[in-house]
């Protein structure tokens, strides 16, 4: 399964979309958490995203990962952003051929 188009009311395969996300930009439309619409194009492709750079401390507690969450690099920003996966409206693929991972 690609996301190719998914339009309103349809659930997105949180899964599904962080493996499309390694492999290209998408453009991500989403209700903030404040209300207001935003889209943004992003991805998680290696050769786009900086390293990470956290240091974690031996005695620190293991944090747990929020599956309801999805944070990703905003190419425009050019910053790691992130959005609720059940508030995404719409996801659609780009045709910048700079920005496709070639993986």
């Amino acid at each position: 399964m690609t996301i190719e188009d998914i339009l309103e009311n349809e659930d997105v395969d949180r899964l599904e979309l962080q493996k499309q996300l390694h492999k290209e930009i998408l453009e991500v439309t989403f209700t903030k958490v404040n209300g207001e619409e935003r889209i943004m194009n992003c991805t998680l492709i290696e050769d786009i995203t900086p390293p990470i750079t956290t240091v974690i401390k031996e005695d620190a507690p293991e944090r747990k990962v929020n599956l309801d969450i999805m944070s990703v690099w905003d190419v425009d920003a050019k910053g790691w952003r992130s959005f609720r996966v059940e508030n995404i409206k719409r996801v659609r693929s780009h045709a910048l051929a700079g920005y496709v991972s070639h993986a």
